[in-house]
């Protein structure tokens, strides 16, 4: 199943409002929060992304934006696995102590090792 943190607000009403344009269509178990940060905003304390960091044992980050940037950052503060897997010009954001690979054999004895 695919799962995503899903950004919002609760409005004065107690309304709650997903982020627009959020989950998106690939998402089959959404798990909604009060959370609105994300992107460049992804290590602040109202982030959805510590849900996405804390909740799995280990961590693999493929390239992407400053979210997952944020993530990658998050992970190494809470001392949790984490290996980028992808070509090495799509992690320049990412800190420099996580290890990089492009084989998926890697991933998959890394992944192994950290649920061990």
């Amino acid at each position: 199943a695919s799962i995503g943190i899903i950004p919002g607000t609760v409005g004065p009403e107690g309304l709650y409002q997903p982020r627009a344009g959020y989950p998106n269509s690939d998402i089959e178990l959404p798990i909604y929060t009060h959370l609105p940060l994300s992107g460049e905003q992804g290590t602040d304390p109202m982030s959805r992304n510590h849900i996405n960091v804390l909740t799995p044992h280990a961590l693999v980050a493929l390239p992407g934006g400053a979210g997952t940037a944020a993530e990658a950052v998050l992970a190494l503060r809470y001392g949790k696995p984490l290996i980028l897997h992808g070509p090495p010009e799509g992690f320049r954001r990412f800190p420099a102590e996580a290890e990089r690979t492009t084989s998926l054999e890697r991933v998959a004895e890394f992944m192994l090792a950290a649920t061990r």
